[in-house]
């Protein structure tokens, strides 16, 4: 047991792999940089504006990866936690 700083008892909990979480944040980056090509290509297709494809291709699309590998992360905290 642990005492913090305002008295309270806390027992340690079990641990948790953090390589997985690196590992899933190495994968998003490795997606972007393997598909950022094939993203432009379709939405450049599609007719948008060279600035529209820019702004998804550099900046939508790793947002959005980090935030579905965020969220995966966060499941598996709570998955591994139970």
């Amino acid at each position: 047991m642990n005492e913090t700083l305002v008295g309270r008892q806390e027992k340690q909990g079990r641990y948790f792999p953090m390589w997985l979480e690196r590992l899933l944040l190495i994968s998003a980056i490795l997606t972007m940089y393997l598909f950022h090509s094939d993203v432009a290509d379709f939405f450049q297709t599609q007719g948008n504006p060279d600035w529209l494809i820019f702004i998804i291709e550099w900046c939508l699309l790793p947002i959005s990866l980090l935030v579905l590998s965020e969220l995966i992360g966060r499941v598996m905290q709570a998955v591994h936690s139970d």
